[in-house]
Formats: C-alpha cells, structure tokens, sequence
C-alpha cells in the first residue's frame, strides 16, 4: 500500500502566510502571500485520511519557509516570489517546487515524485472577507508506470466568523492527463485561529474524488477524505 508522504493539499492551505506578528496583522486576510527578508516559519501538521477501498493514512508533515527578500521566499514547498502586491488588495505570486511523494510497497506500481510551478493570489474585499484563486501544472515523474501531467484551477474564500478565527473554503479542478479518469475534484475546508500574533492553530477537513484505483490498477493513492491538525510558529 501506498504511503503518503508529503500533504501538499493540507500545506497549501494552512500555513500560506503565516509570518512574523510583529510586522504583519494577525490577521490572516490580511497577511501577504510571500514573507519578507528575514522572517521564518515553521509549521507542524497531523493528517488522518480514509481512502476509497476503506485503507486509512495517516502522517506527520513538517515545514520550513524563509524570506530571503521582501518578495521572495524557499521552503520545502520550493520558491515563491511576489509578482504584484498593491494598496487595493490584490496580490499575486508564482512558486516552483514540489508538489507530491508517493512511496509504493508494490514494485510493479513504483514510487511518484511530482513537481511543478503555479500561479495564485488574492484579492482583499475587507478586513473580514477575501478572494483566493490560483492555476497550475504538475508533472508526475513514475518509477514503474507511465508519467503523467495534471493542470490544477482553483477558487476559494475567507472570511472572519470571530474574533481570530478564520474560516476558509477552496475549491480545485484538476485536469488529468495521462491518467486513467480525465478530470478530478476537490474541496477543502479549514478553520484557523490566531492564537497570538506570532501563533496560529487550526485544522482542515479535505474531500476528493480522485480514484487511486481504477481497473485494478494503483497510483497516486491519496484519500477521499481527510482530517488535519496544524500549529505554525513565526519570528
């Protein structure tokens, strides 16, 4: 059975712009998308997922993110850098890294490392309600089978339901290529509280069509559902 070992759907959404309390709100609408020269993060996470033939996963992920400028930013997720940030509230960034490790116990299935590059952003409505969007390509490299291409369109929402808790819905279109079903879809639901200006806490709950299996044949076996835990720290 497949392993999941990075939970590149969890990361996305939980720790983008978690940065440092002293110079950014705490906020979350209204933290930028890239951290500023100097400032870190680091987050910690606990997923428990079920998959479509009833196996469960679960996993502990971890991640590291620096500004080596105001714009730009390395992480394990790759770099990000700020293509456009203005006082109207629209922002927009491009990262280039990794997207997925999948490790197989089958040696005619083999491990999957994906990787890519996308384009997102946000758009500032008020201090309580945001518009979040993105697009991006990802490339399957296969041990076994054949490699495989995927573009990602995403839209999602946050909004303010109290004080320091954010509540966040994305939606993701993901147009397969090569793989056994055409297109896929997922939706994910977090909640995140702003504990301190440099402490936030939260979870997430995912869902997913995604068949990791079709025609008795096993890859990319992510879940269809999921839970996730995170905390994520700034300085």
């Amino acid at each position: 059975m497949k392993k999941i070992i990075l939970a590149c759907a969890l990361a996305s959404l939980s720790i983008t712009g978690l940065v440092q309390g002293e110079e950014y709100s705490q906020n979350p609408i209204l933290r930028p998308l890239t951290l500023t020269d100097g400032t870190a993060k680091i987050t910690g996470a606990y997923t428990y997922g079920e998959q479509q033939n009833g196996d469960s996963e679960s996993g502990i992920m971890a991640n590291f993110t620096y500004g080596l400028t105001d714009d730009l930013q390395i992480g394990l997720e790759g770099l990000t850098y700020s293509l456009f940030d203005n006082n109207t509230g629209f922002e927009l960034a491009i990262n280039a890294g990794l997207r997925g490790y999948h490790e197989s116990d089958d040696d005619l299935v083999g491990d999957s490392l994906g990787y890519g590059v996308n384009i997102f952003g946000k758009q500032v409505i008020n201090d309580n309600l945001a518009i979040t969007f993105g697009t991006g390509y990802t490339y399957w490299n296969e041990e076994h089978l054949d490699n495989k291409r995927e573009n990602t369109y995403s839209v999602g929402v946050m909004t303010n339901v109290a004080k320091d808790f954010t509540l966040s819905a994305h939606y993701t279109f993901r147009d397969l290529h090569d793989f056994q079903q055409d297109n896929a879809n997922s939706v994910t639901i977090g909640l995140n509280h702003a504990l301190t200006a440099n402490l936030d806490i939260g979870l997430t709950l995912h869902y997913s069509d995604f068949e990791e299996e079709r025609n008795d044949v096993a890859f990319h076996e992510t879940p269809e559902k999921s839970l996730g835990l995170y905390a994520g720290w700034r300085f």
